[in-house]
């Protein structure tokens, strides 16, 4: 008989993502938003990343549910668009923001040595 065990992680992860973008007068404008995901166990992660070749934007795309503070991508009145794949799809659309995501991602869900 198998003795079943119970993993006291959650299932989700909250991802802060921070960082900044240059405006046209050469400025660095700060951002930071949260990005809700799905937490991957290790053989799960192992798989979606597969050969390597899986595409960080499809990744994260794949993992994330929703987000907080965001304001990089707006509706047309400026309010911050609210989570939705079409709208993912444009934040991830702003050059290295897929790759930003994805590091944070892999910072914050697996388990981390406590300073």
């Amino acid at each position: 008989m198998t003795k079943k065990y119970k993993i006291v992680v959650g299932n989700t992860v909250a991802v802060l993502v921070a960082g900044s973008h240059t405006n046209e007068s050469g400025k660095a404008i700060a951002f930071k938003f949260t990005l809700i995901c799905n937490r991957l166990d290790a053989a799960d992660l192992k798989t979606a990343l597969g050969s390597g070749e899986t595409q960080v934007d499809e990744f994260i795309s794949g993992v994330a549910t929703g987000w907080r503070d965001q304001r990089l991508v707006l509706e047309e009145d400026d309010t911050p668009a609210e989570f939705c794949a079409e709208a993912l799809e444009a934040l991830l659309n702003i050059s290295g923001l897929g790759m930003l995501c994805f590091t944070a991602y892999m910072k914050e869900a697996g388990a981390k040595a406590k300073n």
